[in-house]
């Protein structure tokens, strides 16, 4: 029976047992509850999670999290002496007994508080809302604390960049506050971190953050399954799963696969890997390796050498990537023809001092990062060759990453001497 004939079916049931029956203002109030039934079930649907954090996860407390203790003050008191040397930490809180993020305020001597938590990077659509919920330990305290957000890096001094976006007060001791922003004015369709900062002056002493949520009621942002079948290393002692692991590094996380490890199929003898990353769009161009222990060392990261990385175009149904480490076969695309980065050139590489980059036209933006993903030098390209200074850089391998005005374009490897 349909939605329809079921309100139908209640309604004249419930008015013959009263003897009334007005069948048009019956099909006037039917109509409106179909409506609002509708209105509701479409608004739900629409709604998607693209971030999430509940504290609930105590073996990967803080995982790509950025801390930050800038006042190291001294908590008063002998509980939770943890905070006496991380400016925030994980432990129950409230009347529920959930896990939160606990902050101090309250510093002996006294001083103002001045610690952070900023989050990973997080793509938002085009109506993205943060929640979260907030509560004082202590009653009768007070504690103050303000929400920033840096569209550039994940550090305090990319937050500060920014004005605050937003100041709370929080008071309240016996349940959790839910809170929530409308992120859309100033950072609709960007990559963002959120930076959560306690600056209690005096009159606070514990804050606890929770359930922190971001959502968006526009974009429809899909979810990715990579997924890497490892038999062949396994079969000739290159890989050993009880010891080594397997992470994905790309242009969506920076080229640091330490932030997406990948973990055992079940029912796979050990020998298929696979992880879920939300936050990707339909047409996207992924360019990324699959690493052993989280290494690009030639000697066992696939396609050595320079070789190029696997391009994966997402299409529409199609959100599972599969395949053999090493292997240039997949259940969605092969290793590129990448036609652009055939006219990259770098010279001398390896380099000692400086180092030339000769690039084809349509190439607009070059980012020097380390193997861990973290940003060393940028420079936008005025004309076609464009001259690196690298004298100051540790001996050590480096990755090169071009942009045109599509986005990504490629990568290549700088070794330097």
């Amino acid at each position: 029976m349909s939605l329809y004939q079921t309100v139908v079916q209640h309604y004249v049931l419930t008015n013959q047992n009263q003897g009334v029956f007005h069948f048009n203002s019956m099909m006037r109030k039917i109509s409106i509850a179909i409506l609002f039934i509708l209105m509701a079930a479409i608004a739900s649907k629409a709604q998607q999670v693209l971030y999430s954090q509940t504290f609930e996860d105590t073996s990967n407390l803080f995982q790509d999290y950025v801390l930050s203790n800038l006042d190291k003050g001294d908590p008063a008191g002998t509980d939770w002496d943890t905070l006496k040397s991380v400016p925030w930490f994980v432990s129950t809180a409230g009347i529920s007994g959930n896990h939160a993020a606990i902050g101090a305020s309250n510093y002996d001597p006294a001083k103002a508080a001045d610690d952070w938590f900023i989050t990973p990077a997080i793509r938002l659509g085009e109506m993205p809302f943060l929640k979260f919920k907030s509560l004082s330990i202590v009653a009768g305290t007070t504690d103050t604390y303000q929400i920033f957000i840096s569209s550039t890096e994940q550090s305090v001094s990319g937050c500060l960049f920014n004005p605050v976006f937003s100041s709370f007060t929080s008071s309240q001791s016996d349940a959790f506050l839910q809170n929530s922003l409308d992120l859309s004015s100033l950072y609709a369709n960007k990559t963002v971190y959120i930076g959560f900062r306690l600056n209690t002056v005096s009159g606070g002493d514990k804050l606890a953050i929770d359930d922190i949520e971001v959502t968006e009621n526009v974009t429809q942002f899909k979810s990715l399954t990579f997924e890497v079948n490892m038999s062949k290393y396994i079969a000739d002692s290159l890989f050993n799963p009880r010891a080594d692991t397997v992470d994905v590094a790309g242009n969506f996380n920076q080229f640091d696969g330490t932030k997406h490890i990948l973990h055992i199929v079940p029912g796979t003898d050990s020998s298929v890997y696979s992880i879920t990353i939300p936050g990707f769009l339909d047409d996207d161009q992924l360019e990324f390796k699959f690493r052993i222990n989280s290494t690009w060392n030639d000697s066992i990261v696939e396609f050595p050498y320079g070789q190029p990385n696997r391009l994966w175009k997402v299409e529409p149904g199609k959100y599972t990537y599969s395949c053999f480490y090493n292997n240039a076969e997949s259940g969605v695309s092969t290793v590129p023809d990448n036609s652009t980065m055939n006219l990259v050139k770098v010279y001398p590489n390896p380099a000692q001092s400086s180092v030339m980059i000769e690039v084809p036209e349509n190439i607009q933006r070059i980012m020097l990062v380390s193997l861990s993903g973290s940003k060393i030098s940028e420079s936008k390209t005025v004309g076609n060759r464009i001259l690196f200074d690298v004298g100051k850089l540790s001996k050590g391998t480096y990755l090169l990453l071009f942009y045109n005005n599509q986005g990504f374009a490629g990568s290549k490897k700088l070794i330097k001497n």
